[in-house]
């Protein structure tokens, strides 16, 4: 682990964090919040995903990625390969099927327990106003942080080469903030809403394996983009990164349950272990 952690941004106030201006998320009884919730909810219907471009201020942005590259060489690196809907081989089906199709994966993560919790990135996490907001768009009235000690807050990272193949997320929704892009590639690509219950789209999707891109587009991820994306019925992936730069991206974790975290079995998979070690605690 890298222990050298930026914590500059320990004291800066959470205006100069949140770009308020914009993103009034504090006055939520205000008609400002009212006009941005509309807005968040009409697209997320619309296009499973809602971004709020310019949501982190440039220093918090700086701090933010200086605390991501002080860690980088605590990421643990997932190499592995999955099917488009991220689960076990099904026999039934033939193996050139949609439903079996291996598709690898090559991507990082450092763990919520490598952050320091006086961190920008932990602060604007741990910020009430922001799990209220995004709970209100995705239209939960009990909404919570994770308390996972691992996933709770991550940062997926992208090595030059890396990449996330295509699939269906489990859970039904994922928040996360472009830090870095890569320097080319590393494409977030999408094809909306194509899953429904009863109705997993295999022809669609193994049209999309096979390289149709009819109905694929792409997110404009700037740095400072906050993105709320529904991804359960919605196949996406992040094409090859390339460059030198690594393509860091924060996952924060919410859940509509108080006590919700991950299972050892998903921690072993993409932190390579199952709890965290005390020693590896960040309280800076």
């Amino acid at each position: 682990m890298n222990s050298t952690v930026n914590t500059d941004g320990a004291s800066l106030p959470v205006e100069d964090i949140v770009n308020t201006a914009i993103y009034p998320l504090q006055l939520q009884h205000g008609r400002a919040y009212a006009t941005l919730l509309l807005r968040c909810r009409g697209a997320v219907a619309e296009e499973g995903v809602c971004l709020l471009h310019d949501f982190v201020t440039p220093r918090a942005l700086d701090l933010i990625r200086g605390e991501a590259v002080a860690n980088l060489d605590s990421a643990f690196y997932c190499h592995n390969t999955h099917n488009a809907y991220l689960q076990e081989d099904d026999p039934q089906y033939p193996q050139d099927h949609p439903r079996r199709r291996r598709l690898q994966t090559d991507v990082g993560s450092i763990a919520y327990d490598f952050l320091p919790r006086k961190g920008v990135l932990c602060r604007l996490y741990q910020w009430d106003p922001l799990t209220r907001f995004i709970g209100d768009v995705l239209g939960y009235e009990n909404f919570y942080r994770s308390i996972d000690p691992l996933g709770a807050l991550s940062i997926n990272v992208f090595e030059p080469g890396g990449s996330h193949a295509w699939h269906f997320d489990e859970s039904h929704f994922t928040v996360t903030l472009m830090v870095q892009p890569a320097d080319a590639g590393g494409l977030f690509q999408y094809a909306p809403n194509i899953r429904s219950p009863g109705d997993d789209a295999f022809e669609v999707v193994g049209g999309i394996l096979d390289g149709d891109r009819n109905a694929v587009r792409v997110l404009s991820l700037e740095p400072g983009t906050l993105s709320i994306f529904v991804g359960h019925n919605t196949l996406h992936r992040v094409t090859g990164v390339e460059g030198n730069n690594h393509r860091l991206v924060p996952v924060l974790a919410y859940a509509t349950r108080p006590d919700a975290q991950n299972s050892e079995a998903v921690r072993e998979l993409f932190w390579g272990r199952k709890n965290p070690d005390s020693v590896q605690l960040s309280g800076s």
